[in-house]
């Protein structure tokens, strides 16, 4: 409830009519907090300073929908616990930088109060310090270019990002910088930071979820005097403005000032997270994406109409109409590039969805549509025709999982009847990229062997599972053996875990190899092995079930898989398709069914 709230405290101080009565009216409904705010306003009245007086008024104007989560994800709002003396000595420090910086000579007022006065980036928990902190990030060098002195304090950034904290809050300051590990979203907020500490201008900015993956993704922007930007992405490499590769349905950036957009005043009062705290600038066709304005394809309504990106737990709003059309639509393309270099078998566009949003529900306006740089076009289901599909796969295959695969070229499967491989035989050689799923290798030599082993003579050593099968098919038992390098190594056991996603590699080697002894000579029917990968190939022994879109997903049944592919029989033409993983996994994407291969969106 206390969230509902603060919404509305920011819809009705938008309808103040001047910046004087939006700061009297809030002063005046904050008494929780009314003489920390008072305070701080009053300590500027008297100081004979306009600019200053005047950034106070920026900082108290926009603090209502300023908050911070706590570890059960609970809003802090900054307006119920900022102290004065905080505040104050922050907007000391930020004008302290204002005169002594070279940088911000060039810069107008605004800018200044938008990219270098605030006290906090995104909604990280609160710690004034690091503004005074800049000796840490001026280590690198002070160059007279704005540009060089962002880059060498970007290179000095060096966090590990990791899934493992996509479920968690942001970090303070202080934790980013003790722990050096976190997501991306608390390396932008550390990046941005250093910059402002040094009285360089910048901004979080954040892609609110993907076009063809599922996540959300934020990186760090210098904003040069032109307001034109110089982006760093989620690693300490200085390639200006890179962005990643998949496809980018919209950049937002997250700012200091409300919005006081025109669609928040004409409709109801509850929105998506995204645009709910009226605290994002769409800064989308800042960068090199391709992008265009589309159309409404339904008739206008009274509340907002949204496009919408597929997630596995629901559609999510990304962009919000005005008026008759959608403005600065990504189209899934960027740098003039045809083909992504994302994954194999990706749609031309994105897929959208227009929607409404009720009561916290995404509810569909529309079929679902692709918009692409030259096309835009809706996915209605043709359930008079049917067809059969057969399917390999429930998430794209990524370019990346086929270099892991490739990894493998070059391998070599030996047996042995001596422990030191003396008498080694070659069984099987892999010659070309396996594929990127559990597979079998049959034997056909006909002879025993005690020992054998995956060998890769040069290069990249990597795998993912080693196993032995019998002729009835069932696994053999044997003890893990390898050579002394990788037997030091704990993570040996990656390769006989039965476990599909984790793995052993090393990067680099002669002779590198993993087997396993048989404790005597054994018939072996086949080697079993699987490169690293992302374990979203059909699996036989896991249980799937096929959707399609047609005003909702409707079910075509559960099932397990023909061998290493799902056959679905009767499905209607045209249809946009999700296959789920009953048993276990979160990655699936959406696809469209095309002379026999799967297209994904």
């Amino acid at each position: 409830m206390k969230t509902f709230f603060a919404i509305i405290l920011v819809f009705l101080l938008l309808s103040c009519t001047s910046s004087s009565e939006r700061i009297a009216w809030i002063v005046a409904n904050q008494s929780a907090n009314k003489s920390e705010l008072t305070h701080f306003l009053d300590y500027y009245k008297t100081k004979n300073n306009r600019d200053k007086y005047k950034a106070a008024c920026f900082i108290i104007e926009n603090i209502p929908n300023k908050y911070s989560l706590n570890r059960e994800g609970e809003k802090i709002y900054d307006i119920d616990i900022v102290k004065a003396d905080s505040l104050i000595q922050s907007l000391e420090y930020s004008f302290l930088l204002k005169e002594k910086s070279p940088y911000l000579k060039k810069y107008t007022f605004e800018q200044f109060c938008e990219y270098i006065l605030p006290y906090r980036v995104a909604n990280e928990p609160l710690q004034y310090y690091w503004k005074w902190d800049c000796v840490r990030w001026l280590k690198g060098g002070n160059s007279d270019d704005i540009v060089k002195t962002a880059q060498n304090i970007n290179a000095q950034i060096r966090i590990e990002l990791s899934p493992d904290f996509y479920k968690d809050t942001l970090k303070t300051y202080t934790s980013i910088i003790q722990s050096g590990c976190g997501k991306c979203d608390d390396r932008s907020t550390l990046v941005v930071m250093a910059l402002r500490s040094v009285g360089i201008p910048a901004a979080f900015e954040l892609i609110p979820y993907w076009g063809s993956s599922n996540n959300r993704h934020s990186f760090a922007s210098m904003i040069l005097p032109d307001d034109k930007i110089v982006s760093f992405q989620n690693d300490n490499g200085n390639e200006n403005n890179a962005l990643p590769i998949r496809k980018m349905p919209k950049i937002y950036r997250k700012i200091y000032t409300i919005t006081p957009a025109e669609t928040f005043d004409r409709y109801q009062k509850i929105y998506p997270e995204l645009f709910a705290n009226c605290d994002v600038l769409d800064v989308t066709k800042m960068h090199k994406i391709g992008f265009r304005t589309i159309p409404i394809p339904c008739p206008r309504r009274k509340e907002p109409i949204y496009l919408s990106v597929f997630s596995p737990n629901s559609w999510i709003p990304i962009a919000i109409s005005a008026d008759d059309n959608f403005y600065d639509i990504g189209t899934g393309t960027q740098n003039g590039e045809k083909e992504s270099e994302e994954a194999l078998d990706l749609g031309n566009g994105i897929l959208y969805l227009p929607s409404s949003y009720i009561n916290g529900d995404i509810i569909p306006l529309s079929d679902p549509i692709i918009v692409s740089d030259n096309n835009i076009y809706s996915l209605h289901p043709d359930t008079l025709h049917k067809e059969t599909v057969i399917l390999n796969r429930k998430y794209p295959l990524n370019k990346r999982i086929i270099r892991f695969a490739r990894d493998m070229v070059g391998g070599i499967f030996e047996g042995a009847n001596h422990a030191d491989f003396s008498d080694a035989e070659e069984i099987y050689k892999i010659t070309e990229t396996p594929k990127s799923q559990m597979q079998k290798v049959y034997i056909s030599t006909g002879k025993k062997y005690r020992y054998i082993r995956y060998r890769k003579p040069k290069g990249i050593f990597s795998i993912a599972e080693f196993s032995l099968y019998q002729s009835n098919g069932k696994p053999l038992l044997f003890h893990p053996i390898s050579c002394e390098a990788i037997r030091k190594d704990n993570n040996m056991g990656n390769v006989f875990d039965e476990k599909i996603l984790t793995y052993y590699q090393i990067n680099g080697g002669v002779d590198m190899w993993i087997g396993g002894d048989l404790n005597g000579g054994v018939n072996i029917d086949a080697i079993g092995f699987a490169p690293r990968n992302d374990d979203n190939s059909i699996v036989p022994t896991d249980i799937y079930e096929l959707f399609y879109w047609d005003e909702q997903w409707n079910s075509l049944g559960v099932k397990k898989p023909d061998g290493d592919s799902a056959v679905y029989r009767n499905v209607p033409q045209k249809a946009l398709l999700w296959l789920r993983n009953l048993t276990k996994g979160r990655e699936e994407r959406p696809f469209t069914y095309e002379n026999g291969r799967q297209i994904w969106w």
